[in-house]
């Protein structure tokens, strides 16, 4: 027959391993709720990283566009976002450095080999595909006009035959939409508009716009937008995209904060409904990305309202290419 004493014991016992079973279920329930937490954490972080690519992507990299966005985990609390890039020369699609960002716990951040560029006497490259960049040229920046910091290339493009070439074309000031439109031949394609800086002095901002990132303007396709399109009701101009930016998400170069070139073109067109064809048309622009027919360039030589002129990527034209321009 069990004593008191026994019998105290198996009780003790008894609360001890359920007090353990319960203890250990109640954290494995908070270990599982705390990574789900973290897990979602980061997802968040990696979808905050998608929504401001997808913004940049539609008022920065003058005529770069993409085909593909995706994650790839590398752990459960982190992971890449990359998009496929490539720019469109007259309706030919060429290559472009990929867009590679990360995301953790922490944060996100971009991977700078993706975006990054590099300047030689020749111009500006893009570091991964040594691709020539088109730059545009700031024409508020106090530096001596005939400075050899302003790029005049449109020239050399004649010598590049059989050639489908990209030009970045810098006006002597802002034009409206409907004058830009009047002033290109038909036989060029309009690729990307440039809102152009606002920044005065050369040494406190920006001379050349050489970063993609950093340029600022709406690709021709956006702007051109057809709202009695029914599949097109509703959807974001140019301006909403401005809107929507994060301000903390601009840098400052040689002490300027680029956003101030948005904020201030916000600030003269921001209350325009631009799916008005009307109300686009008063838009200002500073420069422009053209693509076609290296020999189609020779009508802009000698143009007075082309203060300057940087030529990007190129490509040999072939006999099946279906251009958009001829």
């Amino acid at each position: 027959m069990e004593t008191f004493e026994i019998l105290a014991k198996k009780s003790r016992r008894k609360r001890l391993w359920k007090t353990v079973a319960i203890s250990t279920f109640v954290s494995l329930v908070i270990l599982g709720l705390l990574g789900k937490g973290l897990i979602e954490l980061a997802s968040k972080n990696g979808q905050n990283l998608q929504k401001q690519y997808e913004i940049m992507s539609e008022i920065a990299y003058p005529n770069v566009d993409y085909d593909s966005l995706y994650y790839t985990q590398t752990s459960y609390f982190s992971g890449t976002l990359r998009s496929d890039r490539f720019k469109d020369l007259n309706g030919v699609r060429v290559v472009y450095p990929a867009y590679e960002g990360n995301y953790s716990l922490t944060g996100s951040y971009k991977n700078p080999t993706s975006e990054g560029t590099y300047y030689t006497k020749s111009g500006t490259y893009t570091r991964e595909l040594r691709q020539k960049y088109p730059v545009f040229y700031n024409v508020n920046a106090k530096v001596t006009k005939d400075s050899n910091s302003i790029p005049k290339e449109l020239a050399s493009v004649k010598e590049m035959p059989d050639q489908l070439v990209e030009v970045a074309v810098t006006f002597d000031r802002p034009y409206t939409y409907k004058e830009i439109q009047q002033m290109i031949p038909n036989n060029l394609k309009i690729n990307w508009y440039w809102i152009g800086s606002q920044s005065k002095d050369g040494e406190n901002g920006m001379v050349l716009s050489s970063d993609p990132k950093t340029t600022y303007g709406a690709g021709a396709e956006l702007l051109a937008m057809d709202p009695t399109t029914s599949s097109k009701e509703g959807q974001k101009t140019f301006l909403d995209y401005l809107k929507e930016v994060d301000k903390t998400f601009f840098p400052t170069v040689n002490n300027y904060n680029m956003y101030n070139d948005i904020e201030t073109y916000l600030k003269k067109f921001g209350q325009l409904d631009i799916r008005e064809a009307e109300n686009r048309d008063q838009l200002t622009f500073s420069g422009i990305i053209l693509t076609g027919k290296a020999e189609n360039f020779s009508q802009l030589e000698g143009k007075e309202w082309i203060a300057a002129s940087s030529i990007g990527a190129s490509v040999s034209n072939q006999p099946y290419y279906k251009l958009d321009k001829e």
